[in-house]
């Protein structure tokens, strides 16, 4: 009898199991190339390129809509602040050309959700 009790509840245990498991909310690696910063559930990727700064964002691992959200960043460097509007992008990108972050320089991501009240910041260091 106990054999077959414990029996039932390997097998049980061995059914359930995949279920069980840990999943993650967001990667720290790259895909573009850029700097990562995890915020709860959210992935930011800041890319610093020669004509611009794009901006990528995940959800749980799931590409948003940039169309649905507006992005800026806050940049300082030297103790000089500048605001910049990112524009929204295919996908989950968003842009803005002709803007440089200079190494060193610390950047604040902002998205807002289009009703204006919903925000959520990260925070990078440009190496």
């Amino acid at each position: 009898m106990k054999t077959v009790l414990y029996s039932s509840v390997a097998l049980l245990l061995l059914v359930i199991s995949p279920f069980n498991t840990a999943q993650a909310h967001g990667g720290t690696q790259p895909e573009h190339g850029g700097v990562v910063t995890l915020v709860g559930d959210m992935t930011f990727e800041l890319v610093a390129r020669a004509d611009g700064v794009e901006l990528y964002v995940e959800d749980d691992g799931e590409e948003i809509t940039s169309a649905d959200f507006a992005a800026k960043l806050t940049i300082v460097n030297a103790g000089a602040k500048s605001d910049v509007t990112l524009t929204p992008a295919a996908g989950n990108k968003f842009e803005v050309k002709g803007v440089k972050i200079p190494s060193g320089a610390k950047v604040t991501a902002l998205l807002t959700l289009k009703d204006k009240q919903s925000k959520i910041a990260a925070n990078f260091t440009i190496k």
